[in-house]
């Protein structure tokens, strides 16, 4: 199930290998081994330089063990400020899935600071690497949990149904805010659609000479490609907007994470994402308690933007043709690329019932 629930850190990593040549992936790259002693004197240097004080790091140390994107949490100290509990994310050069851009993630927690939509307090950024030597961006730590949805189970149904329905009232105030006037904005790219050019690079991934071939991927590309509808309104999209992507503590969502993937589009694919049964224990019911008519309901009173389901359709369509994808990245990246990590390797054996359900799907989109 953790192999699961994993496809959405990998579809971060993995939309990015096409952001700058549509149709194009970068050569095969072998993971390096990051000097967190060095990571932390360097972190050490940076903050002192912004701040003017001399800042200690204490309490220092990994909290992911993602397939790229390095998160750590530390303290860090000085005498004006005092204690801070902080956040640092890095991309290293050879990650799996580099180059990396801090700007999505720095753009929205810039845009969406002091607004309804919870997100940690950016501290500081560098695309060049600064000190670090590699992208990176700082911010708070926010107290609380993040939830695993096959642990979903143990937990109390009225609790969960209480952060779902906060979950989906969140979205619906991110897609209410008025993208013109925040840094979103700069994210559009020449008027081109982010879920066209997503889709290409997709089929351009499956059609490398050491992807296994799948001629419903081959052909469900096109179609979606060939099919996609307009939006009713272009808002701000997450891109990764799922249980597992949240903070909650006391019964309340404290902040939305992961911003890797945000551009501005179809509201119609953060909400058919965030339904995936993939991401919900294999529950057709949001965080196994809320049904899809009370979720598109709550959704459609909360944001004011009327839900169709024929675009929803399509994009519960686009969202296992992703997952497809990816999978498909995870086995090459283990095959061909030779990143030692059983998870990828594991996906593999998931491909038959995301092509199952691909094709149902796209008959219902059809």
């Amino acid at each position: 199930m953790a192999g699961l629930h994993e496809v959405g850190e990998l579809k971060q990593e993995a939309t990015k290998r096409f952001d700058d040549v549509p149709g194009a992936g970068p050569e095969p790259v072998r993971p390096v081994v990051v000097n967190d002693d060095a990571v932390r004197s360097a972190l050490a240097q940076h903050l002192s330089r912004i701040s003017g004080q001399q800042t200690e790091i204490t309490s220092f140390g990994r909290k992911s063990s993602g397939f790229s994107w390095i998160t750590y949490a530390f303290m860090a100290r000085s005498s004006a400020e005092g204690d801070r509990k902080l956040i640092l994310r890095v991309g290293p050069p050879n990650g799996l899935f580099a180059p990396y851009s801090v700007l999505p993630q720095v753009t929205a927690l810039q845009s969406l600071a002091g607004t309804s939509v919870p997100v940690p307090a950016l501290v500081s950024s560098a695309q060049d690497g600064a000190e670090i030597g590699f992208p990176f961006f700082i911010c708070t730590h926010v107290e609380g949990d993040v939830p695993a949805p096959w642990a979903a189970s143990k937990l109390d149904p009225d609790h969960k149904r209480a952060i779902a329905r906060q979950f989906v009232e969140i979205l619906a105030s991110l897609h209410r805010i008025d993208a013109s006037t925040t840094p979103f904005a700069s994210l559009q790219q020449s008027g081109e659609r982010a879920e066209l050019r997503a889709i290409a690079g997709w089929r351009a991934s499956l059609a490398r000479p050491t992807a296994r071939y799948y001629p419903l991927l081959d052909w469900g590309g096109r179609w979606l490609q060939d099919n996609c509808p307009q939006p009713p309104r272009r808002t701000i999209v997450h891109g990764d907007y799922r249980i597992g992507n949240f903070i909650e503590d006391n019964g309340r969502i404290t902040a939305i994470l992961d911003w890797e993937l945000t551009h501005l589009g179809d509201p119609h694919e953060d909400l058919a994402w965030a339904m995936m049964p993939t991401f919900n224990a294999r529950s057709r019911n949001l965080y196994g308690v809320l049904e899809r008519a009370e979720v598109i309901d709550l959704y459609q009173r909360a944001s004011g933007i009327p839900v169709s389901e024929k675009s929803l359709a399509f994009y519960e369509a686009y969202a296992l043709y992703q997952a497809a994808a990816i999978q498909m990245c995870a086995v090459r990246a283990f095959e061909v690329d030779r990143f030692n990590d059983m998870r990828l390797a594991v996906m593999a054996s998931q491909m038959p019932s995301i092509v199952r359900a691909l094709e149902r799907a796209l008959e219902a989109a059809a």
